[in-house]
């Protein structure tokens, strides 16, 4: 029963403390969240210093009672006198924000009134300074042009301000390459930026989009100029091997030109008589679809020799197929020139490039002795020849006969077809009767390619007889050796077999 008391006085008590504590709070307090809603419209996220931030709000009187001494409010210290607000009227106001800090900023907006106070709203904006009102992007821009073309990038201008700026211009240093003007508040603009004055390689910009309150921070743009001698390149496509006065030099270029260079004007010229046709005109050069194969796929304009991977086999090459004939070429080793020349933009090209060619005075196979010959006198022996095809092309009707009046057996050897780097053996029997040591015999080699028949120079061979005076110095050498060996031999073996006992026998 005690403890009961207990608990009740002290629940008595804990109730008028709450009801002291709640009459000594100030009279807005107990009001708040009751009268007067706030409800932020519109402000700014982004601004730059010096600016007045602009808050719109909406104020709701939701009581049912005329509120008085109505004021916007900021926790930076702002304030805007409202006045009265009557009951069930929504009213929207503008205060402005002065008191702020550089970087992101959090303020609380609010309203008081006699009595009471409205709920708080938070809002978030961020302070730059003034000179990065205006940014610059970069929207589209190559990576390589060629020489003698305008490099163009799309750029984009924009002015995040809420007022309109003037004299943007657009900077590489201390040179305006484009002047935009004036812009209003977020206003964007896209255009075109044209660079002229450029160096061979790699350049770099520092863009700086610049304006009466500052500049923003520079924005780096590079690219790459190709000379505009390297947009065309000139490729071997075939040369005949192996040329002879009576036939026609065939040759095949590859013309190829970049796609995306904007080749104009492009020509072909042959600079060395006898060549035709004298040259092609090809006007504006694109690539054609057709893959011509390339023997030789170094560009001939660089002067270069191509490298391991430039020949392997079966490298194709897009471009144009031109092709020449070179008629009664010059005998020996000799350059075929050409000419080429195209535009390129403002940059005007001319070069001249050669192809080396190597033409033999008369078609020749070699016969070759295969072995020196010696022979016994009076006695038949073999003459051993060897037969080589060292031309690209094959030979016909191929024979080896004697030079002059010579008994010889067959009188003419026969091969016929000797395709390209054929090496093979002809071989004669001879009677030496007719012959004297050191006499020389020759033959020649008779043979056809295609209604021309050719001979070479005779091979001449020396005839080696064997001694006789040598022969017959052997025959009596030779049996007193074996005599005089056989007589060692069996004296060896009688003392052998005597032994050591049959000596002491004897001499008792």
């Amino acid at each position: 029963m005690m403890r009961t008391k207990q608990n009740l006085i002290t629940n008595v008590l804990t109730i008028i403390l709450l009801l002291l504590l709640f009459l000594a709070l100030p009279p807005q307090a107990k009001a708040q969240d009751i009268s007067l809603e706030l409800e932020v419209v519109q402000y700014p996220h982004l601004i730059f210093d010096g600016d007045r931030i602009p808050v719109t709000v909406n104020l709701s009187n939701v009581s049912g009672n005329q509120l008085s001494n109505v004021m916007l409010r900021s926790s930076t210290g702002e304030k805007k006198t409202i006045g009265t607000l009557q009951t069930a009227v929504t009213q929207e106001n503008t205060l402005f924000l002065e008191n702020y800090k550089m970087g992101m900023n959090s303020v609380e907006i609010y309203a008081t009134y006699y009595n009471g106070e409205s709920p708080h709203r938070t809002i978030w904006f961020e302070v730059r300074p003034p000179s990065e009102s205006i940014t610059l992007r970069i929207v589209n821009a190559p990576q390589s042009i060629y020489e003698g073309t305008s490099f163009v990038a799309q750029l984009q201008v924009q002015n995040l301000w809420q007022q309109s700026v003037s004299g943007v211009r657009i900077k590489n240093g201390a040179e305006t390459l484009y002047y935009v003007g004036a812009l209003n508040a977020n206003q964007s603009l896209d255009t075109n930026l044209r660079i002229d004055k450029y160096e061979i390689g790699l350049n770099r910009l520092q863009l700086v989009a610049e304006h009466e309150r500052g500049s923003a921070p520079p924005l780096p743009l590079e690219f790459e100029v190709i000379p505009a001698d390297s947009a065309v390149k000139v490729y071997l496509s075939s040369l005949s091997p192996a040329n002879y006065p009576a036939e026609t030099l065939k040759l095949s270029l590859v013309v190829a030109a970049s796609d995306q260079a904007g080749i104009s004007e492009l020509e072909i010229k042959a600079l060395t008589k006898g060549i035709q046709p004298t040259g092609y005109y090809l006007g504006e050069q694109i690539a054609e679809e057709q893959q011509v194969q390339a023997v030789d796929i170094a560009s001939l304009l660089t002067g270069s020799s191509p490298t391991e991977e430039e020949q392997e086999v079966n490298r194709s090459v897009r471009g144009r197929e031109l092709t020449f004939e070179a008629y009664d070429p010059a005998i020996g080793t000799q350059k075929l020139s050409f000419q080429i020349s195209y535009r390129l933009g403002s940059a005007v090209i001319q070069k001249e490039f050669s192809v080396d060619t190597s033409i033999i005075e008369s078609p020749s196979i070699r016969l070759i002795q295969a072995e020196r010959i010696e022979a016994n006198k009076g006695e038949e022996t073999i003459v051993m020849l060897h037969v080589a095809n060292d031309l690209p092309v094959s030979v016909e009707a191929v024979s080896v006969v004697p030079v002059g009046d010579i008994d010889t057996s067959p009188s003419e050897f026969f091969i016929g077809t000797m395709s390209s780097n054929d090496f093979l053996p002809a071989s004669f029997k001879i009677q030496t009767d007719q012959f004297k040591d050191g006499d020389r015999i020759g033959f020649k080699l008779l043979y056809r390619i295609g209604r021309q028949t050719y001979e070479t120079s005779p091979v001449n061979m020396v005839i080696h007889f064997n001694s006789a005076g040598k022969a017959n110095l052997i025959v009596y050498i030779v049996p007193p050796v074996v005599v005089v060996l056989l007589v060692l031999i069996w004296l060896s073996l009688r003392r052998r077999k005597r032994g050591p006992g049959n000596a002491v026998k004897n001499s008792g």
